[in-house]
């Protein structure tokens, strides 16, 4: 998109956006693609784009930025210090999905609910796990009364 007279490009408010940016959480099959096209990076390869992502400037520099691509019944890709890692999702039989509505923003929610407690990024993207593999089993974006996350 091109500059018009002085209006910043999508590019630049996406840019700036990201200095302030601790923590990313993107679906890659869309977001991770587009935005690598977008910067330049010039492979489709997510663990590359997701080291990259990471190793974009930064206003705060005390922590490194993390970067946890979701890529629906495939692996999760998150930065995890230096090095990009798998972390592959909960099994589920095909009959038992319902609704994949909401899924996305469930495994946002368990992964920040960890964050917050200050869990390992492991833990976080267990935490996120869980919760997209809830919601996606029952109708619209709904827990169960109690849920037995351990």
């Amino acid at each position: 998109m091109p500059a018009v007279s002085g209006i910043p490009t999508y590019q630049n408010i996406f840019m700036v956006s990201w200095l302030g940016a601790y923590v990313v959480l993107p679906h890659a099959a869309v977001e991770a693609a587009t935005f690598a096209k977008e910067l330049g990076f010039e492979t489709d390869d997510i663990a590359e784009i997701a080291k990259k992502a990471q190793n974009l400037p930064k206003e705060n520099t005390k922590r490194q930025r993390m970067v946890v691509f979701t890529q629906g019944k495939d692996d999760t890709v998150a930065t995890v210090g230096e090095k990009v890692t798998r972390f592959p999702v909960l099994d589920i039989d095909q009959n038992d999905i319902v609704d994949t509505n909401g899924a996305g923003d469930a495994f946002v929610g368990g992964f920040l609910s960890s964050l917050v407690k200050e869990q390992a990024v492991e833990e976080c993207i267990r935490a996120g796990h869980y919760s997209a593999n809830v919601i996606i089993r029952r109708v619209g974006c709904t827990f169960p009364e109690k849920p037995d996350f351990q």
